[in-house]
């Protein structure tokens, strides 16, 4: 989770130190998600995983939107994640490049098996089991 640009002093003090002992961990996660529950509620703003290298207005933009998770994403932009103008239109953006390089940058952070759970979700052959557990994670001091 990126902190950069969260206020942390609305929060009360537990919830604050708690953020400032999470910025100072480094995560590592396998690169695939096996589990489509966890897989779809990965956030793409603010993330671990998914770079949103466009700028913080278009963060903005998704936020106000509530569009935060790749289920969300997906659901807007089909399984194939190639329906910018779709998006840009929920976003009530103009510029359909600047969404489809968005995209095109998700896509390419997931893994082959990644995109056929997807698939398979989108067209009813999958569906999510909240049972799955949740992904390895490894966390360790980064003082530096």
């Amino acid at each position: 989770m990126d902190l950069k640009g969260l206020r942390l002093n609305n929060l009360s003090g537990f919830y604050g130190g708690l953020f400032k002992v999470w910025g100072l961990l480094r995560k590592e996660r396998p690169e695939c998600c096996g589990s489509l529950f966890w897989l779809l509620r990965e956030p793409v703003v603010r993330g671990s995983r998914f770079v949103c290298g466009v700028g913080p207005s278009l963060q903005q933009r998704l936020c106000e939107e509530r569009i935060l998770t790749l289920g969300q994403v997906v659901e807007v932009c089909c399984p194939r994640l190639d329906n910018a103008a779709g998006l840009a239109s929920r976003l009530s953006l103009r510029s359909v490049r600047v969404v489809s390089l968005l995209l095109q940058s998700w896509k390419q952070q997931l893994s082959q098996s990644e995109l056929a759970l997807i698939a398979a979700h989108c067209n009813g052959l999958k569906s999510p089991n909240d049972n799955d557990s949740f992904p390895e994670m490894r966390c360790f001091p980064d003082l530096s």
